[in-house]
């Protein structure tokens, strides 16, 4: 088997018993909070570079 396919299989298992534990609604609820939390950290990340790069670019007007 190529490592995609495994990766996808074990991605699948791990799936199939985080919901037989804990139930499809708590995994759901799980799954998207872990997805919306690398969402949050994005906008944060662009935000402060947005930040970053505007002062930095007053800083460099002002000195010219």
């Amino acid at each position: 088997m190529k490592k995609s396919h495994s990766t996808t299989l074990i991605v699948f298992l791990v799936l199939v018993i985080l919901i037989a534990m804990f139930g499809f609604w708590d995994t759901l609820s799980a799954l998207l909070g872990s997805l919306l939390m690398i969402v949050l950290f994005a906008a944060v990340t662009a935000g402060l570079v947005v930040l970053v790069g505007s002062l930095a670019w007053r800083w460099f007007k002002g000195r010219a």
